[in-house]
């Protein structure tokens, strides 16, 4: 399990990237525009960390070096995380959690990438943590499944996501259904 990604929910996504860019060094991959049903929207920005940039691989297998200093121990490399800034119009779900804050808005969401994503709930479920969906979300054509746990308060109200992936990015069907599941939160 490792961190996949920090998502933000913020009163001006463009000004945040701004700064994650600046402070961080991390570049835009893609944007996309979430359209709800209500006909609120949801604007999206997906931020890569340098690393990617310099087109290192996401898991770099350094045990060759270890192993010509005499060191017979595996050590892997993982990528920072990716980030996640959305913000919406008035009356949208994400635009209702920013104004929840004193319109300042946050981090919404810790997203942790599992191997085997039906054990890990399975898991979780049976310590006692909820979700806010009964099933966890497909999205097939980009070969991703995720849920989203309930607040957990004993962790500062944070909620965690549990994502599965394959080598393709975000899915905006599987964000919509995502952003959906914490309607209420």
């Amino acid at each position: 399990m490792r961190l996949d990604h920090l998502a933000y929910r913020v009163q001006d996504r463009l000004k945040a990237a701004s700064i994650v860019k600046v402070m961080l060094g991390y570049s835009v991959a893609t944007e996309f525009d979430i359209k709800f049903d209500d006909g609120s929207t949801a604007e999206c920005i997906v931020m890569t960390p340098p690393e990617k940039n310099n087109r290192i691989s996401e898991y770099v297998d350094i045990s060759w070096v270890l192993k010509s200093a005499g060191i017979d121990k595996p050590l892997e490399h993982h990528l920072a995380p990716e980030i996640f800034i959305s913000d919406g119009s008035e009356g949208s779900i994400v635009g209702e959690w920013v104004a929840s804050r004193g319109g300042v808005g946050g981090i919404h969401h810790a997203a942790y990438q599992v191997n085997n994503i039906d054990n890990v709930v399975e898991e979780w479920k049976s310590t006692g943590i909820e979700f806010l969906s009964d099933s966890i979300i497909d999205c097939p054509e980009d070969d991703l499944r995720q849920i989203f746990t309930k607040p957990i308060e004993i962790m500062g109200g944070m909620i965690f996501e549990l994502i599965e992936r394959g080598a393709k990015g975000f899915c905006q069907n599987s964000v919509k259904d995502l952003m959906n599941s914490t309607k209420e939160v």
